[in-house]
């Protein structure tokens, strides 16, 4: 992905790397000569209810209610849904389960005609964002490498880390003193000259009364 943006763009070596994952699906419709895509057809053509296992960029070639293949849920966010309604999911090694656990979700929502997915994916980060928050704030690397983060949560722990580091820093710099800015400056020396100017009109009269 581009620096800490979520939306990769084309030439990202980590979308690459997610949509080569291999997803199964379900055949609803007799296919003519696709047979090669199950290894264990005994045809030329893929009939109905077979499994196949399809790259995730060909999925997403396909319309979400297409009449041809159904996207089963991968296990991975089976296993994560009790956690997540037990509100357990910090104790989750999201890496070992898919190093792009987001974002391979995220790709499959649209397909998951039971809304699964999506939920499973908000609320797992929901609950794990203030874990995140937490363990940016120990000695980043130990606590990274403890925890197995998923890789859109190690980018933010990174993050975390950094701006921590740079907040501790900055309220260590005893030596350097906020400064006024340059337009606050002047505009506060206009003021000062206002108020001179303001001063000598009063006592003019008064000089004059005298000198009669």
């Amino acid at each position: 992905m581009n620096g800490m943006n979520y939306f990769p763009n084309y030439y990202s070596i980590e979308d690459i790397f997610v949509t080569q994952e291999k997803v199964e699906c379900r055949v609803n419709t007799k296919l003519q000569r696709m047979g090669f895509l199950d290894s264990g057809a005994e045809s030329d053509d893929l009939e109905p209810g077979r499994t196949v296992n399809l790259p995730l960029w060909y999925i997403k070639e396909l319309k979400v209610n297409n009449a041809y293949f159904t996207v089963a849920v991968p296990d991975i966010y089976r296993n994560v849904h009790k956690a997540v309604c037990e509100a357990e999911t910090t104790h989750i090694e999201l890496g070992r389960l898919h190093p792009y656990f987001y974002e391979f979700g995220r790709y499959l929502t649209p397909y998951d005609r039971n809304h699964v997915i999506g939920r499973i994916i908000f609320e797992t980060l929901r609950q794990r964002v203030r874990h995140l928050l937490d363990i940016s704030k120990s000695d980043g690397q130990a606590a990274k490498a403890e925890h197995r983060l998923d890789n859109i949560e190690a980018k933010l722990h990174e993050a975390g880390v950094r701006t921590n580091s740079q907040y501790i820093e900055w309220l260590q710099m005893t030596g350097n003193k906020i400064r006024t800015s340059e337009l606050v400056e002047e505009h506060q020396k206009k003021r000062r000259r206002a108020d001179r100017s303001d001063d000598e009109g009063d006592a003019l009269p008064n000089s004059k009364r005298a000198t009669l």
